[in-house]
């Protein structure tokens, strides 16, 4: 074995961009990372074994957006792989190309994602949009999902997302009601209302585009749980 083998690979991708009449976003995207070849059983018996992993994107972006980096387990995506990479390269990292089961899932019989993609139109600052999105949602968890079901948790915290994009006052200011079957629990749901309590923020400071960019960015994080094709239909 080559003793000067590096244990890092680097790799430069290029994300899609999303197009609105004011604005552009970055769509995220799924990675996967393998390791081809096999080891000695007693090297890999400790458990956590580290892999360091960074992102990073020019500087002249910064000031617009982080890579933030989510771990998501294959068995909820449906992934099948295609790693690259010799089986006698045990000492090598390598970036799979993935080719991603239909978002429909049907292969373990969970219902189809129907508000997802969202269409072309879509723009993140635009608070009807995200009430349609909401509606949505609300008709696809309500009436299609089984509430013992890991999708369903899942419905209700996009729910959310969605629900408090399209109206940042909440829970203060007006907004409609939305269906008493969808609880309000959820790490984000409880979060933002904990945060309006301790701070007081009146509508105008939670409505600023700011919120909602950050509102966007943790849906495209959520969606990609259960969703890791294209968030924004290219059609």
């Amino acid at each position: 074995m080559n003793s000067n083998l590096s244990l890092t690979k680097v790799s430069t991708i290029y994300p899609r961009i999303h197009f609105t009449d004011s604005h552009a976003s970055l769509q995220p995207m799924s990675l996967t990372v393998c390791f081809p070849g096999t080891f000695p059983r007693q090297i890999l018996e400790r458990s956590n074994i580290p892999v360091r992993i960074s992102v990073s994107i020019d500087e002249e972006y910064g000031t617009f957006t982080t890579p933030v980096i989510e771990v998501v387990s294959l068995d909820l995506r449906g992934s099948l792989l295609h790693c690259s990479g010799g089986s006698d390269d045990v000492s090598a990292l390598d970036i799979c190309s993935t080719s991603i089961s239909s978002p429909d899932m049907s292969n373990v019989g969970e219902p189809i994602i129907s508000f997802l993609p969202l269409p072309p139109s879509f723009d993140y600052a635009n608070r009807a949009n995200w009430e349609t999105v909401a509606q949505k949602i609300q008709e696809w968890v309500t009436t299609e999902v089984d509430t013992e079901s890991s999708l369903w948790t899942w419905g209700c915290d996009a729910f959310w997302l969605a629900f408090v994009a399209a109206h940042p006052s909440f829970p203060m200011g007006k907004w409609p009601m939305w269906d008493p079957r969808i609880p309000l629990e959820g790490s984000f749901i409880e979060e933002w209302i904990q945060c309006s309590n301790d701070h007081g923020a009146d509508e105008e400071v939670l409505a600023q585009d700011d919120a909602v960019s950050k509102i966007w960015n943790e849906f495209c994080k959520h969606a990609a749980l259960f969703y890791p094709s294209p968030l924004i239909s290219l059609a």
